[in-house]
């Protein structure tokens, strides 16, 4: 029984360790920075694809989408330079924006959307620069 417990961990370790990897090794990542209705910033790492002078972040969630209500404006840090943009939420489906995911970051995408596939919640987020 013990060692039927410690190979399940070792496998879940190793799953968790090759997601980690699959987002993060050799991609671009960018830190996406939101502020809180208290003044604080939350900062999250993401993926990014741009569609002309547009950017594109994708992910899902009812508290997704309450981060960027009333269209605010966000920091981003990509490759070390921090800039600033005016967010809208864009919820339902986004073919364009999943295709250029798909391009971008290959079996790592296709990856993340067999562990969490897309649902009526998931919300792409499009960055125009300010």
């Amino acid at each position: 029984m013990l060692v039927s417990i410690a190979t399940l961990l070792a496998v879940a370790t190793i799953l968790v360790l090759a997601h980690l990897a699959l987002i993060e090794v050799g991609r671009d990542v960018v830190t996406l920075r939101t502020q809180r209705p208290d003044g604080s910033w939350q900062e999250t790492r993401l993926w990014i694809v741009d569609d002309g002078v547009s950017s594109w972040l994708h992910s899902g969630g009812a508290d997704w989408l309450a981060r960027f209500e009333g269209d605010p404006i966000v920091e981003l840090e990509r490759a070390g330079e921090i800039r600033r943009y005016r967010a809208h939420a864009v919820p339902g489906p986004h073919p364009p924006v999943d295709r250029l995911l798909r391009e971008k970051y290959g079996i790592a995408d296709r990856w993340v959307r067999f562990v969490a596939p897309d649902n009526e919640g998931t919300v792409a987020v499009r960055l125009d620069p300010i």
